[in-house]
């Protein structure tokens, strides 16, 4: 293998990853802005919190209806 091969697959695996990260962090923010933080559920409380977390609701940025 000719490491220029190695190197150009490198670099476009790593903006795939970019690109899918910005994605993700990007539906997560909407469904986050759509849904309340709270839920009755155990399991749904968990994904929202995740979601949350993903999304970059943490600290001084919070949902409206968290403490």
């Amino acid at each position: 293998m000719d490491l220029v091969f190695i190197i150009e697959n490198l670099e476009g695996g790593v903006l795939w990853g970019v690109q899918n990260l910005g994605i993700l962090i990007a539906v997560a923010t909407v469904f986050t802005a759509l849904t309340p933080s709270r839920s009755k559920g155990i399991l749904t409380g968990m994904a929202l919190q995740l979601l949350n977390l993903l999304a970059g609701n943490v600290g001084y940025n919070r949902n409206a209806d968290d403490q």
